[in-house]
């Protein structure tokens, strides 16, 4: 006889997924309205919570804004991290970028250019993540460029003009808008070929 036995309640579980979805949210209000225009009763206010409740979760704006960086950069580097198998470096990277944008526009996750408004201590931990991310990027291209299906140049200047496109993303983009995530992943990811692809 089958005997259906619920799960026990798993409080540290639901307070990771509650402070997770906060800070998404958070990152949001930051791309629309900018991180110094957006305060924490704007962020209580469009998540239906009091400060009280909101200061539960996080201890101020600017941890806020660290663990929006860290979201990001951890669903990149599980993006990095699939094992799949490409004909050459420049389909790699089509694919790879075209995850990065329907992570971006599905998830609720934000990737956020402002680094400067982090404390010393969080910008030198965010700037050496964002280093590493772009180095697997950027082996990427190499690799492209060894097998003949990216252009050359240097690899960096490749990675900053077609990553820039990303930086700006969830500043313009609207899940209620004309514009759906995967067509706009599609047309991301089209040009990023155009533009280094080898002739």
């Amino acid at each position: 006889m089958d005997i259906n036995v619920k799960e026990p309640f798993d409080r540290d579980r639901q307070f990771a997924l509650k402070r997770q979805a906060v800070i998404r949210a958070a990152g949001l209000d930051f791309c629309k309205r900018g991180y110094h225009n957006t305060s924490m009763t704007d962020i209580a206010s469009n998540l239906g919570l009091t400060k009280a409740a909101l200061y539960y979760y996080v201890k101020n704006k600017g941890e806020v804004l660290f663990e929006c960086h860290q979201q990001a950069y951890d669903a990149m580097d599980i993006l990095l991290e699939k094992k799949l198998i490409w004909k050459n470096g420049l389909e790699k990277l089509g694919d790879l970028y075209c995850d990065f944008v329907r992570m971006l526009t599905a998830s609720g996750i934000s990737l956020l250019t402002d680094v400067n408004s982090l404390s010393e201590g969080n910008k030198i931990k965010v700037l050496k993540r964002r280093r590493k991310i772009e180095s697997k990027i950027i082996k990427i291209v190499k690799q492209g460029q060894s097998d003949g299906s990216i252009r050359e140049g240097d690899p960096r200047l490749h990675v900053f003009f077609f990553m820039g496109a990303l930086n700006w993303l969830n500043a313009w983009y609207d899940n209620s808008g004309h514009f759906k995530g995967e067509d706009i992943a599609v047309h991301f990811a089209t040009q990023m070929r155009l533009g280094i692809a080898a002739a």
